[in-house]
């Protein structure tokens, strides 16, 4: 935060913190904080106000009790676990995690390029670490590729920008996926894209094929019309 001249970090408990979803994690620098009590307007949020949860934050600091709201107890010893699991973990440093999501990030990125896919960031320097955002082949849609996906165990979300949001999706590459390979997360990832991808390219080109091949049944539907036509004009 110091060095990116940062006020407020946001994020949420699954959001790369290996937790369930369900918690709003948020730091404020000591500026952000004088100008939270200096402010003159009242917040217009009630259960996030910072005025009514600073109090509890500093009465548990000081080992005292408080109370405002009851807080998700099970989401906070989730949340626990997993940052002591992120900084506790002698041979994983957490050095060694950003490493590890840059190179996986990077394979996913290599493994979509080979199938002629584009992603949606337009530079490497763009792209994140943790998720890699993908445009369909042309041709083949969601309806083509995230079944087949899942059929094969791997689980993909959609687009979600408005815009473009029908056009592309969402590779997540993050937590035990990235650092614990032995599970072969990303390998069965790698693999069942390009499997999805080749087999929905397959199917398009056959439903083509057929589509474009002349049946015997309009031979006979213009025999049976002339027909008709001819013993018509003899009456």
């Amino acid at each position: 935060m110091d060095a990116w001249d940062i006020d407020i970090v946001l994020a949420a408990s699954q959001k790369g913190l290996g937790a369930p979803p369900g918690l709003s994690i948020l730091v404020a620098s000591e500026r952000a904080m004088k100008v939270f009590e200096a402010r003159k307007t009242p917040p217009t949020s009630y259960y996030a106000s910072w005025k009514k949860w600073l109090p509890i934050m500093k009465a548990y600091e000081a080992g005292k009790p408080a109370y405002f709201g009851t807080p998700p107890v099970n989401l906070i010893r989730a949340f626990h676990a997993s940052l002591t699991q992120l900084t506790k973990t002698r041979h994983l440093q957490m050095e060694d995690r950003f490493n590890a999501h840059k190179k996986a990030s990077a394979r996913v990125r290599a493994i979509a390029a080979q199938l002629g896919m584009q992603t949606v960031a337009r530079s490497e320097k763009e792209s994140a670490n943790g998720m890699t955002a993908v445009y369909y082949p042309e041709g083949v849609g969601a309806s083509d590729i995230l079944p087949r996906l899942a059929e094969r165990g791997v689980i993909l979300a959609g687009g979600l920008h408005s815009q473009i949001k029908d056009q592309y999706f969402r590779i997540g590459h993050m937590g035990v996926s990235v650092t614990n390979p032995e599970r072969g997360d990303v390998d069965t990832l790698t693999t069942s894209l390009a499997e999805a991808v080749r087999d929905a390219r397959a199917s398009k080109a056959k439903a083509s094929e057929v589509k474009q091949t002349p049946t015997s049944g309009l031979g006979v539907g213009s025999l049976s019309q002339t027909a008709s036509i001819s013993a018509a004009s003899r009456r």
